[in-house]
Formats: C-alpha cells, sequence, structure tokens
C-alpha cells in the first residue's frame, strides 16, 4: 500500500456504547452525503443520470456550482447562520494517508476502538468528508465506512498528491 505524507486537518471522537453516540454520529454522517448537495448540483446530477451529456462545458459549470455555493455560504454569514456540525472532541494535523489509511503523527489513538472524524481534503468542491475509522495501533487507523463520492475523491487526492512529490522530487535531482 502506497502511504504518503498529507498535513490534513481531522476532527474525531471515539464511538461509545456508553455514550450510545453512533447514531447520532451516523446521523451527521448521511446529512454530510452526497445525496445533501445543493440544488444546482442535484439538478446536473438528474441531467447525467437521464443520459444528457454536459462534458464539454463540465469545467465552467463546476465552477459556477463552487461560485453559487460561495455566494450561498456569504449569505448565511450576512445572516449570522452557521451549518451546524457536531461538537468533535479531538483537532489535530495528520501526518500521512494511504487508501483507506490515516496515521497520525503522534500516538493519540486506542487500538481497536472505532472513531467517526471528519477530514478537510483539498479538493473541489471543498467539503468536509465524514469518514468511520478503527484504530489499527495508536498511530494509524483503517476507514471503514465513507461515501462512495468522498472515496472516489479521497484516491484522486492521494494520486495527486503522489504525482505533485514526484515532481518536487525531480526538480530537487
Amino acid at each position: 500500500m502506497r502511504i504518503i505524507k498529507a498535513p490534513l486537518k481531522i476532527e474525531f471522537s471515539k464511538i461509545s456504547s456508553e455514550l450510545d453516540n453512533e447514531n447520532y454520529f451516523k446521523n451527521e454522517f448521511d446529512r454530510l452525503s452526497e445525496n445533501n448537495d445543493d440544488p444546482i448540483s442535484l439538478y446536473l446530477r438528474n441531467i447525467r443520470s437521464r443520459g444528457k451529456v454536459i462534458d464539454d462545458n463540465e469545467p465552467i459549470i463546476q465552477l459556477l456550482i463552487e461560485l453559487h455555493r460561495k455566494v450561498d455560504a456569504l449569505s448565511l454569514y450576512i445572516k449570522k447562520e452557521t451549518k451546524e456540525y457536531i461538537k468533535l472532541d479531538i483537532e489535530t494535523i495528520l501526518d500521512s494517508i494511504g487508501h483507506s489509511l490515516i496515521i497520525f503523527q503522534n500516538d493519540i489513538l486506542e487500538t481497536s476502538q472505532k472513531y467517526y472524524a471528519r477530514l478537510d481534503i483539498a479538493i473541489f468542491p471543498a467539503r468536509k468528508v465524514p469518514i468511520f475509522f478503527q484504530a489499527l495501533n495508536s498511530k494509524e487507523g483503517r476507514i471503514y465506512l465513507m461515501h462512495n463520492r468522498d472515496i472516489v475523491d479521497f484516491d484522486g487526492y492521494i494520486t495527486a498528491r503522489e504525482r505533485s512529490l514526484i515532481r518536487e522530487n525531480k526538480t530537487k535531482s
């Protein structure tokens, strides 16, 4: 498995049977799902599902969607409204990632413990990526639940980051 350095922000909390918080986390996970996109993204997805092609204009459409999201965010800010996220216990920076794997800088996990987390990944369009993972040891976790679109974007981010690191290494040599 390829592992790359990726200093990504992550927020996470333990899943606890005593606190019975797994369903609480699952609700947010579902809310942040690909099915809860803004109306324009849903409209475009419906167009694609009916077999209509919009490939030639795809980059422009994606930029317009992101601009629409920014306007929505500004509107919420002006109205003093915010998107509500569950407060998670720990916020830190990851050291490295791999396909379905996250590696922390410090010994911060309890082996075999399950966690809910939100990742901030430099993907387009920008969004919080919810995941469930289980600690393999005190520094490593295996992602066991992630939305399909997020898996594609996460894997794409890893590939893009690998290419970037290869280019950096070539210029150093």
